[in-house]
């Protein structure tokens, strides 16, 4: 399980219509979706026997494309509160420092999911939904949903990426004093 981002789902003309974290959870016998978002979250450490938690992303970038793209099919289904008759042009807000390999998965997800057409943007969602209009002008016009996954405790993600660092450290026998020293001079 990885740490979950938040998921918000912003409309022109109407705000924020969904705000989530990026989980799911399933029945373990079966693998049928027992809940998704918050809800999900909820799920964790109950039961565990029974049901698995998990999040699609890591660090914002898709962790796995098939449990991804069902995690947000369900939210824009939730967002819009029926399944959608055609497929609305989307922006996507996405961490920064994906490469174009991390933004094409995003964007296969998101189409995959029920998106038309995707634009992928690293640039925060708060930040891009007050700008949009400005700095992108012809996109607005046709862009009018925007997804932003994001994170409120950003430092869940710094403590996510120490833990990769010191169980690469471990398998290459490098001391954890070592790393904090490395850190340090940082």
């Amino acid at each position: 399980m990885y740490e979950p981002a938040d998921i918000i789902i912003y409309v022109q003309e109407k705000g924020i219509v969904l705000k989530e974290k990026s989980v799911m959870a399933f029945q373990k016998t079966d693998g049928k979706i027992v809940a998704f978002g918050t809800e999900a979250e909820r799920l964790e450490g109950t039961n565990t026997d029974a049901i698995e938690v998990m999040s699609p992303l890591r660090q914002g970038k898709i962790e796995d494309f098939t449990v991804a793209a069902g995690l947000f099919s369900l939210l824009l289904t939730k967002a819009l509160g029926k399944k959608p008759l055609f497929k609305h042009p989307m922006a996507v807000c996405v961490p920064k420092g994906m490469t174009p390999v991390e933004k094409k998965a995003m964007e296969e997800v998101m189409i995959s999911a029920g998106a038309g057409k995707v634009m992928t943007v690293d640039i925060p969602a708060a930040e891009f939904i007050r700008g949009f209009p400005d700095k992108f002008p012809k996109e607005y016009k046709k862009f009018k949903w925007v997804v932003g996954i994001t994170k409120e405790e950003p430092e869940r993600y710094v403590e996510e990426m120490l833990k990769d660092i010191l169980a690469y450290a471990d398998r290459e026998r490098i001391s954890r004093e070592r790393v904090y020293d490395l850190l340090r001079v940082l």
